[in-house]
């Protein structure tokens, strides 16, 4: 229908929300709106506004969970699309790039244009505007390595402000736009600064592995997107529906002091096989600069033998085991059933709480601490 006062928008009524996600999961929406310009979204949140109706941005959604039951208020998909250089010289380029634009179609462009900088953010689904939302991170690089600055509408003044890096607050999985400005801002583009020359980012293990094996030392930029997607391919299933839905990640990992590396080291010692403490060894030897250990939360869940394990129609990912799959018309519910054993059993035999990474959408508050309890 289209909002009163206006024919710009439309807005449909219980729309499923199913087919917008990478997950296949969640209920409807009581109100939906598809906004293609600034003015189509500024109506929409004048349409929420008015009626005083929760509101849920929607991206290209792969960092969600929807409830079975859906969201009641307005869902707004923000289709914003565009790529263009906005500045350039004989080192690099900056790219404005509309929020809607899918994310791996931005790397594929950059690669193909020969802009270095984002290229180990192959293959990672979504939009861009989501990816900003999370500083996506993959293999060693993250978005924020690249990040210039980004354009955002303020839903409570309806200004459209401009946001560097700085006032991003930028970290691990993090930034404004899922913490402490959660809700404040909608996205519209951002900006980033790439480079017309550069070198191949192999820190990570796989990525060196793959080179290694093909007798490869200094790969070109085509070389490693493709490395990075095969990679991706192997461990962290593209949602397809021949393959199963999935949110990417679901689980975060630990960074960890190195009293707390302490305590879980004797916990391991305890609860699991020699081989097992030998690897955690192993991974307190690669610890940060800053002297925090990265614990890996895939290396916990197979650890405590859950790889392919299954709740109903829900499934940890026998490959990588911080994705949960959705192996055909699972529900929320069993996601969510599943996720809980998972945390449950590692926080039983390690002592260490694991985190939740796509945003949960629509659930009550009640709903929310039974799902979480440890």
């Amino acid at each position: 229908m289209p909002a009163p006062g206006n024919t710009a928008l439309e807005i449909s009524i219980q729309e499923p929300l199913k087919p917008y996600t990478t997950f296949k999961i969640g209920g409807p929406a009581r109100y939906f709106a598809r906004v293609e310009t600034l003015e189509a979204l500024r109506q929409a949140l004048e349409f929420a506004a008015e009626r005083r109706l929760a509101l849920f941005i929607l991206g290209g959604g792969s960092n969600i969970l929807v409830s079975d039951h859906g969201f009641d208020g307005l869902v707004i998909h923000v289709a914003l699309r565009g790529i263009e250089v906005t500045a350039e010289n004989d080192t690099g380029v900056t790219l404005r790039i509309a929020a809607g634009e899918t994310w791996d179609g931005v790397v594929a462009l950059a690669v193909e244009r020969g802009w270095w900088g984002i290229e180990n953010l192959s293959h990672i689904p979504g939009q861009a505007g989501a990816a900003l939302v999370q500083n996506i991170g993959a293999y060693g690089a993250e978005i924020r390595d690249v990040f210039e600055s980004a354009e955002v509408l303020e839903i409570r003044s309806g200004q459209v402000k401009s946001l560097e890096a700085a006032a991003c607050g930028f970290a691990y999985r993090r930034s404004i736009f899922n913490s402490s400005g959660k809700g404040e801002y909608v996205i519209l583009s951002l900006k980033l600064r790439l480079a017309k020359q550069g070198q191949a980012n192999l820190q990570y293990p796989d990525v060196a592995a793959y080179f290694t094996q093909r007798g490869v030392t200094e790969p070109a930029l085509p070389q490693l997107r493709e490395a990075i997607i095969a990679i991706r391919d192997r461990k962290f299933p593209f949602p397809r529906e021949e393959r199963g839905g999935n949110a990417g990640s679901f689980f975060k990992n630990l960074w960890l002091t190195e009293p707390e590396y302490r305590q879980l080291e004797r916990a391991v010692r305890a609860q699991f096989a020699p081989e097992v403490a030998a690897k955690l060894e192993s991974l307190h030897r690669r610890r940060a600069k800053d002297g925090r250990v990265k614990i890996p939360t895939a290396f916990l869940i197979e650890a405590c033998e859950l790889k392919g394990y299954q709740m109903g129609r829900a499934q940890v990912n026998e490959t990588q085991p911080l994705v949960l799959l959705n192996r055909g018309g699972a529900s929320a519910h069993e996601v969510l059933t599943l996720a809980r054993h998972i945390r449950q059993t590692v926080y039983a035999r390690t002592g260490l709480m694991i985190e939740l990474e796509p945003e949960l959408v629509g659930f009550t508050r009640q709903e929310l601490d039974e799902y979480l309890a440890i």
